[in-house]
């Protein structure tokens, strides 16, 4: 077949059949991860149809093939003019960061929650889960199974994102120019910064902080000018060493409010979080750390799984997870957490 002759057979297709046109664009969204249950789900979730006959009569016509991952795939040597041809038939794309405003005006947490994961995790996943994996965990733990799946569906529909896969590789994709991710995550930070930073918790951290810090710098003072004359140290420098506070501030590509404080010979590095998601405690690089959050995690009990093939492994880290006024669970044993942990209102830290 010369190439005139397949563009020929594919444009007669698709004009016969709107539907042809939606799933050439999804083979287009979806850039090879096109197994028959990504290209299912797709075109279920933007036309409320199958397409497994469509499938067939792409095969029978010589358009498609199946590869050696048993994804589909057009035809060797005609991918210039499929992917040309598929390209004028993908879908636009829904401005992300104006459903973003919209979902917060609704109250919609559910529908929040997925476009932080979506904005947070690549589609390459960390090393033993795919990013579907993780955000399907997390979104099923937090709300139900059910509720993830709507979402799901209705992110694909609205053109938002598309689900990817091949062999055992799995992704939900934000279907967004770079710019538009980029606009819509400055907007996802600025909302969340402002959130935490109006949560009681984040108010009673900051004032025990500045309590247990001046605290240490009191009880320092009669070592302080031994201490200064042999080590040479200015007295803002002295200050650090004997208690240090550094506020908060917002990571940006983690969406929470982060702080270190230093009092005597420990340090922790502290997180404020109105939810903690596997993702978030195992990526996590800075330790010791107190996750301090409104609850408890679903996982909490499962953490092995969480942590499994993970580096550094959970052994090799220090984590602990704190609600303030209820409980708080750690790997590791510290008199600055267990005094913080005390001031929070916390009377049990158990082991994790």
């Amino acid at each position: 077949m010369f190439p005139e002759e397949y563009r020929s057979t594919i444009l007669s297709l698709a004009e016969a059949n709107e539907d042809v046109k939606t799933l050439l664009g999804i083979f287009h969204l979806l850039e090879g991860y096109t197994a028959e249950e990504a290209l299912v789900k797709n075109f279920r979730a933007m036309t409320g149809t199958d397409c497994k006959d469509l499938l067939k009569k792409l095969r029978k016509n010589g358009i498609i093939k199946i590869g050696a991952y048993k994804e589909y795939l057009c035809l060797s040597g005609y991918e210039e003019v499929f992917n040309e041809i598929a390209a004028g038939f993908s879908p636009q794309p829904c401005d992300l960061s104006e459903y973003f405003e919209k979902t917060v005006e609704e109250g919609n947490k559910a529908a929040l929650k997925m476009i932080e994961s979506l904005l947070k995790m690549d589609i390459h996943g960390i090393g033993e889960f795919t990013q579907y994996d993780l955000i399907k965990n997390d979104m099923s733990e937090m709300f139900s199974p059910a509720v993830f799946h709507s979402l799901e569906e209705e992110f694909i529909k609205e053109n938002l994102c598309v689900y990817g896969k091949r062999h055992r590789r799995e992704f939900l994709k934000l279907y967004q120019s770079k710019d538009k991710i980029g606009a819509a995550k400055e907007t996802v930070r600025a909302w969340r910064a402002k959130k935490l930073a109006a949560m009681p918790v984040t108010k009673m951290l900051e004032k025990e902080m500045e309590e247990l810090v001046k605290a240490a710098k009191k009880g320092a003072k009669e070592r302080e000018a031994q201490f200064a004359e042999w080590s040479q140290f200015s007295q803002e420098e002295l200050d650090k060493v004997e208690g240090y506070s550094s506020g908060f501030t917002m990571d940006d590509n983690f969406l929470f409010l982060t702080g270190d404080m230093l009092v005597g010979n420990d340090t922790l590095h502290l997180v404020v979080t109105d939810s903690l998601s596997r993702y978030d405690v195992r990526e996590w690089r800075d330790h010791p750390v107190v996750f301090v959050t409104e609850e408890i995690p679903g996982w909490i009990r499962k953490i092995e799984v969480v942590f499994r093939g993970a580096y550094p492994k959970l052994s090799e880290r220090k984590v602990s997870i704190a609600v303030p006024n209820k409980v708080a669970y750690s790997n590791f044993k510290q008199g600055l957490l267990f005094e913080l942990a005390n001031r929070l209102g916390i009377r049990e830290v158990l082991e994790l």
